[in-house]
């Protein structure tokens, strides 16, 4: 039993860290959820330019793209915390410290539900992610640039 339990808090205390993504991983993910999707090329060229249309095939990349970041569950929706982390990035000192009690924790939050309108994942993601993207790009741009 107490192995159990160890076992419990090992996996909690693992699954918690987060670990914040850069503009490689967002390319990378980007490409695999285009392949795995077979998402339009024009569809595509929106995206890099940040326009995201509502349909389909945009809320599903968007989803597939918030999930290889670890920022979205289909079950439990966004995770506001991992986000924050994300937008933080390494500039906070320990990586991954992020004051939750802030400005920006308050943006994300705002923008995040837990699905009351029963959408499927793939608009539950679409609907917050572009909400806050709408909010905030100039920093979900800045949390994916390569650091100094």
């Amino acid at each position: 039993m107490k192995t159990v339990i160890a076992l419990c808090l090992l996996l909690a205390v693992t699954s918690a860290e987060y670990v914040v993504k850069n503009e490689e991983n967002l390319q990378q993910f980007r490409r695999e959820c285009a392949t795995e999707l077979k998402v339009p090329a024009e569809h595509i060229e929106q995206f890099r330019k940040w326009q995201f249309p509502n349909d389909s095939v945009t809320q599903c990349y968007l989803k597939c793209v918030f999930e290889k970041f670890g920022l979205f569950d289909a079950e439990t929706g966004f995770n506001v915390e991992h986000i924050h982390q994300q937008l933080q990035g390494a500039e906070v000192a320990p990586p991954g410290d992020a004051d939750h009690d802030d400005v920006i924790h308050d943006k994300i939050a705002a923008c995040v539900d837990t699905n009351e309108q029963g959408s499927n994942a793939c608009e539950w993601a679409y609907r917050g992610g572009v909400c806050f993207i709408k909010e905030n790009l100039q920093l979900v741009k800045h949390s994916v640039k390569p650091q100094a």
